[in-house]
């Protein structure tokens, strides 16, 4: 069995246990209006279930497929992004040229691409605070801009920076990592609420607790465990158990981040796209930090030239 298939077994079997999950939780929680709500959990269950359908199909069409989805989730969130940030029609059209120039120059022409590739478009996006006449936001919109294509695009391209350089396992990686980040919000969220009693970062997200860190470590452990087959006998087992604290931790860190854009904008999802969670970008948010850590780590540990 490949790592790939190993790894699209687990996305098969995981919506289906997690949906049955949920409405099994549905059943036992029905006419309850406090706390996580049957209704909220079949959306969010529905949605991790459509997400990994996605993932599934990505890996499964290999390099190319992965660019796609992650440049078409970098997309969405780059149209939240300019929401937020009541970003010009013309930033928001440059930010959507520049992610797919990105993540389609990582695919094509491989991850060393992007170091000139970005270069090139901050020269290019310099352009648009001088040659627009208010200068009241013009280098405030700039910047902002710059910040949604790296923490988005750039981000992003890490895994399929991954897909390209280890082909098969990094495909299997990238899923990977994509189901820990979701296996360690969900063990943040359910132990957080359960035995959560100590604030992590009051002031950037209320309901985090330090309880709930644990939750995240839990989570990720959980999650990377079910792909251990598809990528042990490949990346060796320190790499692969390094990974839990590396997903727990940016997953946390991802959040946070998110978290603090939200605080500066004033408002309290990002968008509206997914069912029971809000936006792209509260989804994916553990997932920027994470794919990056990932890659970084494989590259000082010699998997990556």
């Amino acid at each position: 069995m490949t790592p790939v298939d190993a790894a699209s077994a687990v996305l098969v079997a995981g919506p289906v246990l997690g949906l049955a999950g949920a409405g099994a939780f549905a059943v036992v929680r029905r006419g309850r209006t406090t706390g996580l709500t049957p209704r909220t959990a079949l959306a969010r269950a529905g949605s991790y279930a459509g997400l990994a359908l996605l993932l599934l199909v990505a890996i499964r069409v290999g390099v190319y497929g992965v660019a796609l989805l992650f440049g078409v989730i970098a997309a969405l969130g780059l149209v939240e992004w300019g929401r937020l940030f009541d970003l010009p029609l013309r930033h928001r059209v440059a930010i959507q040229a520049a992610n797919g120039l990105i993540i389609g120059a990582v695919a094509v022409a491989g991850e060393g691409s992007a170091a000139w590739l970005v270069a090139l478009l901050v020269l290019v996006g310099a352009v648009l605070p001088v040659a627009r006449a208010d200068t009241g936001r013009a280098v405030r919109d700039f910047g902002i801009s710059a910040v949604g294509v790296a923490l988005l695009s750039v981000l992003l391209a890490h895994a399929v920076g991954l897909a390209v350089v280890l082909g098969q396992v990094g495909l299997a990686l990238v899923a990977a990592l994509a189901v820990g980040c979701a296996f360690s919000d969900v063990g943040a969220f359910v132990v957080g609420r359960t035995l959560g009693r100590h604030p992590l970062a009051p002031t950037l997200s209320p309901n985090k607790t330090l309880e709930g860190v644990a939750g995240n470590v839990i989570g990720a452990a959980l999650g990377i465990a079910l792909f251990l087959p598809a990528i042990v006998p490949a990346l060796g087992w320190p790499y692969c158990l390094a990974l839990v604290p590396l997903v727990a931790g940016g997953s946390l860190w991802g959040d946070l981040l998110e978290s603090a854009a939200k605080r500066e904008a004033g408002v309290k999802d990002a968008g509206a796209w997914l069912p029971g969670f809000g936006g792209i970008l509260d989804r994916v948010d553990s997932l920027l930090i994470t794919v990056a850590l990932a890659y970084w780590i494989a590259r000082l540990w010699g998997m990556v030239r």
